[in-house]
């Protein structure tokens, strides 16, 4: 294929260097543009341990901070170093190959029209768990968020719709158009960039700044798409302590975006209070707190984990792809799920359920 003149790539750091080591394992050597790590963890012993790893790769750049700017100002700053009409922003904990990547290039090249791309994203190495499309933020999707909390049965049936749009996504060789897309794994064209005001807007420490700049690229006529034809590894682990940053981060972004709901609403707040308190009788079957798989297994009678989810109301859920239905989950998925409360939907060869457990 014909290769544009580079593509940037933009990884932010905050004490991963460990995690950046593997994500620059996956890309192998760079030979069409630069790598731009920018670390925000102000520690010599960080800031070393990158300059090692860039020390033997002549494509890697190192900047580092003199404050934790968080994730939107850490790509801005690496995007005014960058001059390449297309750039990468990678999570450090994300892993894509060049040959997926390649396909997300041919992609936005072939479709003038497309700002951004990103690819099928899977939670883990054996891709047995994928991510849904990141969801809607708007006025509508907020009100209706705070309203499935009175309709236990309806917000179930709407999460399975949910599970299942997004299997027969990530099994499209298509490209699938969205309003959304997540900025852990996103390609993007620096006209459409510059077209929409900027990269991201400084306000955001982190969270809601790909929701913002989503929104600012669909105004000016841009599409999104994923791409499952492309795939790539985000090791997503659900951190509870990070809700209040999302939540400042998502008033901002309505202040910003739709001002006008923003006021009616109160801040949000008014919404919010119409919010029903879940009874976790009412919604699922409570199975307790189990500290194994082996447990959980038990608990289960063996059960396949369709999907599950750390939302209450099952949105969004990661989910498993066509093929790997059926199956519960393995020592390594249970590994990976971070202690706390989840939902799952569990299927047998004559029922499905919602469950409620806590990982220990």
């Amino acid at each position: 294929m014909h290769w544009p003149a580079s593509v940037d790539i933009v990884i932010v750091n905050f004490h991963s260097s460990d995690d950046i080591r593997d994500c620059l394992d996956a890309l192998g050597p760079w030979e069409r543009g630069q790598i731009w790590i920018v670390d925000n963890s102000c520690d010599p012993a960080e800031i070393a341990a990158l300059r090692q790893m860039a020390s033997s790769r002549s494509e890697v750049t190192v900047l580092a901070t003199k404050e934790n700017l968080g994730f939107g100002c850490g790509c801005n700053l690496a995007l005014t170093q960058s001059s390449s009409e297309l750039v990468l922003l990678l999570n450090p904990d994300a892993r894509i190959s060049p040959e997926h990547l390649t396909t997300m290039v041919q992609i936005l090249e072939r479709d003038s029209h497309l700002g951004a791309v990103s690819p099928a994203t899977y939670w883990n190495t054996e891709k047995s768990f994928v991510l849904p499309r990141p969801s809607e933020q708007s006025p509508l999707a907020h009100i209706g968020q705070i309203m499935a909390s009175w309709w236990p049965a309806a917000t179930r049936l709407l999460a399975q719709y949910m599970v299942r749009r997004t299997q027969k996504e990530m099994a499209s060789t298509n490209p699938v158009y969205v309003d959304f897309l997540a900025g852990a794994i996103l390609l993007l064209r620096r006209s459409a960039i510059d077209a929409a005001g900027g990269l991201f807007d400084s306000g955001y420490f982190m969270f809601f700044e790909d929701a913002d700049l989503s929104l600012r690229m669909r105004r000016t006529g841009h599409r999104l798409a994923l791409i499952p034809s492309a795939m790539a590894v985000h090791n997503y682990r659900h951190k509870p302590f990070k809700a209040g940053l999302m939540l400042q981060s998502q008033l901002r972004y309505f202040l910003l975006r739709h001002s006008w709901y923003a006021r009616l609403s109160g801040k949000l707040r008014g919404i919010e209070q119409l919010a029903r308190p879940m009874q976790l009788e009412e919604w699922f079957d409570p199975l307790g707190t189990f500290s194994t798989v082996q447990e959980f297994e038990a608990a289960t009678l063996g059960a396949g984990v369709e999907a599950f989810s750390p939302s209450l109301q099952m949105m969004p859920a990661i989910v498993r792809p066509v093929g790997c239905s059926g199956q519960g989950f393995t020592p390594q998925e249970w590994a990976l799920l971070e202690p706390g409360p989840y939902v799952a939907w569990l299927s047998t060869s004559s029922m499905r359920r919602w469950i409620y457990f806590v990982r220990a």
